[in-house]
């Protein structure tokens, strides 16, 4: 069965093509990248092979890993005015270092096979910078609670210092309070709300522990579902 998110994608971009196999998986390394819209269509070279995912910030050499997806033969792009004798539509793709593994988490958004905009970011708070809520946990409290924290929800007051708009249909936001160390003293947070970066916010969300993305990506803890008001509590 065709993923879900590839959908809109197909229905976009398809103009009399005919499907093949499934080709898995796979890694190669980028010879020439083209971005449309919220696509990228990538040429890869070992093996010589045209990808298309949703968007991509990579540069030619970049080593890239893809997962899933389907191959196209005879395929003609419309907004590139191409046609393409294959192409794999995957369901997602991300860099990878020399060692075939993801880019560590310093290094690229947090779900960058998803991104259309790269993410963007400002300083932590100092410690004490932020005053916690008398009737809310820190940052640091939920990332080291335990088990029967799982699936409670909770409030926090703490600063925005990373947005990741438009990733799998959420925001993702990272927040810190200047409480904890690293790698514990940054929290991300999923949400449908918009906020900005620099803000001093208060939080409520729901906290989800040990969730695995898939492709490397691991989370001690997310904190879902957050709605996002003032530091004063008002939307």
């Amino acid at each position: 069965m065709i993923s879900l998110r590839l959908i809109p994608l197909f229905l976009v971009l398809t103009a009399g093509s005919l499907w093949a196999k499934d080709p898995g998986s796979g890694t190669g390394v980028i010879a020439e990248s083209i971005n449309v819209g919220n696509y990228t269509y990538l040429r890869l070279t070992e093996p010589d092979i045209w990808l298309a995912t949703s968007h991509l910030e990579a540069n030619d050499g970049d080593r890239v890993t893809y997962v899933g997806g389907m191959e196209m033969r005879d395929f003609y792009s419309k907004s590139l005015d191409r046609k393409f004798t294959s192409i794999i539509f995957v369901q997602r793709a991300y860099k990878v270092g020399p060692d075939g593994k993801p880019v560590v988490a310093e290094e690229r958004d947090e779900t960058s096979a998803y991104a259309p905009k790269a993410a963007t970011s400002v300083q932590t708070p100092l410690p004490s910078e932020i005053q916690s809520l008398p009737d809310g946990m820190t940052v640091a409290e939920i990332l080291n609670s335990d088990e029967s924290f799982n699936d409670q929800p909770v409030r926090l007051r703490a600063k925005v210092i990373k947005v990741s708009p438009n990733i799998m249909g959420k925001n993702w936001i990272t927040l810190s309070d200047g409480t904890g160390a690293q790698p514990d003293n940054k929290l991300i947070a999923t949400s449908q709300q918009q906020v900005s970066l620099g803000d001093v916010v208060i939080v409520h969300g729901v906290i989800r522990k040990d969730i695995d993305l898939g492709a490397g990506y691991l989370y001690k803890v997310l904190l879902e579902e957050a709605e996002f008001h003032n530091a004063e509590g008002l939307p």
